[in-house]
């Protein structure tokens, strides 16, 4: 499972949460720059099953998850 932790601009997600019980299932990516185009948010994402927001700064409207095929929470919008 890959997993992407979005806007963590601190650099602190690892460090509030203890992620290791994921390690040996999950992939974890911390990105800690902003993706304001839609498109470019949606390639970055397409190869992650679980999104986490840390912060409101990117949002997730309907058209978005629905592009993200592995994302399991897309299938909720079918």
């Amino acid at each position: 499972m890959k997993i992407a932790i979005l806007d963590d601009y601190q650099n602190v997600a690892l460090k509030m949460a203890d992620w290791s019980a994921l390690s040996p299932r999950a992939e974890i990516t911390v990105f800690n720059d902003h993706v304001a185009n839609r498109s470019a948010l949606i390639d970055r994402l397409q190869p992650y099953h679980v999104v986490c927001a840390m912060r409101e700064r990117t949002p997730l409207p309907r058209e978005v998850l629905q592009r993200l095929p592995t994302n399991r929470l897309a299938e909720c919008f079918d």
